[in-house]
């Protein structure tokens, strides 16, 4: 299997079920890039769960918690998890410059290799949603705003849609993560902006988001066909 294209991939395992997940990470481990963990899984497991994938050799997790709140708040939430290893943080890119200073202050504190990506805009929102919020800017307009007001963040996350206008203002240096990721036969579910595997790529993600596209069915199978459609 071609290590380039396997190191791209990213697993979301958003379930509660610590024995599915397990299961599924020992199957993959060597096939994938890391796995994220979010807000499902860390409110029903918390740091032990993740220790459980330490264990296992995942120690450049994803975890993806989106924090937002004031920068105290975050830095003391951020300090509580000391003790475990992840290499990836997420937060709310709408927190602001001095929240983001203050969760990579206290993520330096704790392991200085973790790095803090901002969300940009939910890929479950389409440009709609955003009118109706009464934004007037589009998203692809907005999350380069957002990538703006955020520039202290180590990265960011947004749709791939997105990806090719935010490399063009952040340059080569800075990390994308891009969800909302599926195969062209793939339901949406409740994803708005999809893209593809490799267009997402093309446009400038470092590394694809994906989870109920790979875990539908046989995942080893679904990822050897991800690898295949990146060729």
């Amino acid at each position: 299997m071609n290590q380039t294209t396997t190191n791209k991939i990213i697993l979301a395992l958003d379930t509660s079920d610590l024995n599915f997940a397990i299961d599924i990470a020992k199957k993959i481990k060597n096939k994938i890039f890391t796995i994220k963990l979010g807000l499902e899984f860390f409110n029903a497991h918390g740091k032990n769960g993740i220790k459980k994938f330490n264990d296992l050799g995942f120690n450049n997790i994803m975890l993806d918690l989106k924090l937002n709140d004031i920068g105290n708040t975050c830095f003391k939430a951020i300090k509580s998890l000391n003790g475990i290893n992840f290499e990836y943080l997420t937060i709310h890119a709408l927190g602001g410059k001095k929240m983001i200073l203050k969760c990579k202050e206290a993520a330096n504190e704790i392991n200085q290799n973790i790095k803090i990506l901002a969300v940009t805009i939910l890929t479950s929102l389409d440009d709609e949603d955003i009118g109706l919020m009464g934004i007037k800017n589009n998203i692809n307009d907005l999350v380069v705003k957002l990538a703006k007001n955020s520039s202290d963040a180590h990265g960011y996350v947004c749709s791939g849609n997105e990806a090719l206008a935010l490399r063009k203002i952040i340059g080569k240096d800075k990390i994308i993560f891009c969800p909302g990721i599926r195969m062209p036969q793939d339901n949406k579910n409740d994803q708005q902006r999809v893209i593809s595997p490799k267009q997402a790529l093309n446009n400038g993600a470092n590394k694809i988001i994906m989870g109920r596209s790979l875990l539908s069915g046989d995942i080893s199978k679904n990822i050897e066909k991800v690898i295949n459609s990146l060729k």
